[in-house]
């Protein structure tokens, strides 16, 4: 005979059991996912148009993962940015395709974008997709006034316009 006491025992540890069993069977996320370089830098936007600062020393060390927050954005622009943007005089932007799978990585190029062309100067590079957000593989770029730019994406930008309220 089961008491009453025991059978609530019981229930408990087969909740428990199941959500351990549950839990544990998730995947975790690459390496890059977790150790990675935070940058929080607004004047890495495309829309900024004074400055002239250098990626070179902050990547001078060699090759990091990187990962962009804030009102600066968070992804490097996918499609080429105009000179003299981004605080700086070269803009880095990304020529290649994004990883759409969770846990991916891609390896694409940035270009750097003067004068008139889209890519005077160019970097190899890793994109990871990490879920929420993506992680950048980065190095020196090729000379100084070379910079990687940010954006916001454009499923990220939200409606923030307060729209009057009808009949009043």
């Amino acid at each position: 005979m089961v008491s009453l006491g025991n059978l609530n025992i019981w229930i408990i540890l087969m909740i428990i059991g199941q959500i351990s069993a549950t839990t544990s069977n998730a995947s975790p996320l690459s390496y890059q996912c977790y150790n990675y370089t935070l940058i929080n830098d607004p004047t890495r936007n495309v829309n900024v148009t004074t400055g002239n600062t250098c990626d070179q020393s902050l990547f001078s060390s060699g090759a990091m993962w990187v990962l962009f927050v804030g009102v600066g954005g968070t992804q490097i622009p996918t499609s080429p940015v105009g000179a003299y943007r981004c605080g700086t005089s070269a803009t880095g932007w990304y020529s290649g395709q994004m990883p759409t799978g969770v846990d991916t990585t891609i390896n694409g190029t940035v270009c750097f974008t003067f004068g008139s062309s889209n890519c005077t100067w160019s970097n190899s590079i890793s994109v990871t997709n990490c879920g929420s957000y993506y992680v950048y593989q980065l190095g020196a770029p090729p000379g100084c006034s070379m910079r990687y730019c940010t954006d916001i994406p454009d499923d990220r930008i939200t409606d923030t316009t307060i729209k009057p309220i009808e009949g009043k």
